[in-house]
């Protein structure tokens, strides 16, 4: 049975960033998905580093149709992330 999106996609994730990243994905409208990923290994990377980490495997492991559904990816560590929700609460 093929991989599912999602299942390709966090497999690309998790060698990215490594199996103990949280990664939470979600549909979104049109067929396509989104997400967050938390991983401490961001908190020495900038923003654009750790973009391009993400996308670099993105491009790797799907094919263009594929890679086209993917419209967001937030790259956070889980400080960042606590803060966040601390301060829109």
């Amino acid at each position: 049975m093929a991989k599912s999106l999602k299942d390709k996609v966090t497999d690309a994730l998790k060698e990215a960033v490594g199996a103990d990243a949280r990664i939470e994905l979600e549909d979104a409208p049109g067929n396509e998905i989104g997400g967050l990923v938390l991983s401490g290994s961001f908190a020495t990377k900038s923003f654009g580093e750790r973009q391009d980490l993400i996308w670099r495997h993105l491009d790797a492991h799907l094919n263009t149709n594929e890679r086209s559904r993917v419209v967001f990816i937030v790259t956070d560590t889980p400080d960042e992330h606590e803060a966040l929700k601390r301060a829109n609460a």
